[in-house]
């Protein structure tokens, strides 16, 4: 296997494929700075949540404010967005030269794994450099570990996937569908141009709680 490309980014760290290659997310050290949220939105009905970019904010809800503002501007350009925070997020190495990571990923990856009950994971895979990350699809896991395993077994195919991010369901703030055009209903004095005045903080809570329940 060619060497694997490390990235110059702090906030990233690598799923063990192999055991030498192991290793997570960190938290990042406490100072005066935003946190760091990762965006997905869903272009059109149909189409799979693809990674648009990130977002600097103190709080969940302001995150998902700004990244209304910055991927979805007057409801135009997607039907739905995911947010979630950058440490949340567990990624594979990067291979090289069209080769798949799948090929890279066996069940020995679950010894020694932490599990912590079984929940349920989004996959998503790079298909091409310079591409964006999209969503393949979701499984269900005790462990990260597990999950990655789980993905190889459920959507490996004849196209190489370059690269796998894969995050916790109960870590992903949603809101599509429905929900997703609700929230450009602004209050009826038309203050449009003001973040807050939008339906999302009520979306937010309920998110929150549900986490608190987790």
């Amino acid at each position: 296997m060619s060497d694997f490309l490390k990235s110059l980014d702090p906030r990233i760290n690598r799923l063990s494929i192999p055991a030498e290659f192991g290793s997570s997310f960190p938290e990042k050290d406490e100072k005066d700075q935003f946190i760091t949220y990762e965006v997905f939105v869903q272009p059109k009905e149909n189409k799979a949540m693809q990674h648009e970019g990130i977002v600097h904010a103190p709080t969940e809800e302001m995150a998902f404010l700004f990244a209304k503002e910055q991927f979805s501007r007057r409801g135009m350009s997607c039907v739905g967005i995911w947010v979630i925070k950058t440490t949340a997020i567990q990624v594979s190495p990067i291979t090289e030269n069209g080769e798949d990571i799948y090929d890279y990923i066996n069940k020995e990856i679950m010894e020694g794994a932490e599990e912590n009950g079984l929940s349920t994971y989004q996959v998503f895979q790079l298909a091409k450099r310079g591409k964006q990350h999209s969503l393949s699809g979701s499984v269900e896991a005790n462990s990260f570990e597990e999950a990655l395993w789980n993905a190889k077994n459920t959507f490996a195919d004849d196209k190489p996937a370059l690269n796998l991010w894969i995050v916790k369901e109960e870590d992903i703030l949603k809101i599509e569908g429905d929900e997703f055009a609700d929230i450009w209903n602004t209050l009826p004095d038309k203050k449009y141009r003001d973040a807050m005045d939008y339906k999302a903080t009520e979306k937010i809570k309920k998110f929150k709680e549900e986490q608190q329940k987790a």
